[in-house]
């Protein structure tokens, strides 16, 4: 019996050197596709500023409706045009100016900046550069970008 005690140690350290991953496989691959795009979204829009947030909304308003009016007169449905941004901020004027004590005043409010972007689905890729150039011409005075996708399926080789 005693031997058998002296062999159970020797026993469990066999079964610990046995690799984990014995019987196992493990594959690790990389593909990548290409295919031309058929859609590009354009993100534009009209930063307005006025004495008072009220004013500077009111002439934000008039812009974009002008701005969309022009998108759909070039063709984009108004399903493809979403709004995605929009922000109302103070515009801050800040003073050297130093009270009795030392420290700095305080900034003042000197009107409102309102900024309001679309995002736009262009599906006729011969289109975006007109539908930029009608849009900067109509008031638009933020372009953050053009991108492109494919968004039908199509066989790529």
């Amino acid at each position: 019996m005693r031997r058998l005690a002296l062999l159970a140690p020797l026993a469990l350290v066999a079964g610990f050197a046995v690799p984990a991953y014995a019987g196992s496989i493990s594959i690790e691959g990389r593909g990548e596709v290409t295919a031309a795009p058929d859609t590009a979204y354009i993100n534009s829009g009209v930063t307005t500023r006025g004495a008072t947030a009220r004013e500077a909304l009111d002439l934000n308003t008039k812009a974009m409706t002008d701005l969309i009016a022009a998108l759909k007169e070039s063709g984009i449905e108004a399903r493809d045009i979403q709004t995605s941004g929009f922000s109302v901020n103070p515009n801050y004027v800040y003073s050297d100016a130093r009270d009795e004590n030392g420290y700095s005043m305080p900034p003042k409010i000197r009107g409102y900046q309102v900024s309001n972007t679309v995002t736009v689905v262009v599906r006729k890729l011969d289109t975006p550069g007109s539908i930029l150039d009608k849009s900067v011409t109509i008031g638009a005075n933020t372009i953050n970008g053009v991108s492109f996708c494919r968004r039908r399926s199509v066989r790529a080789v």
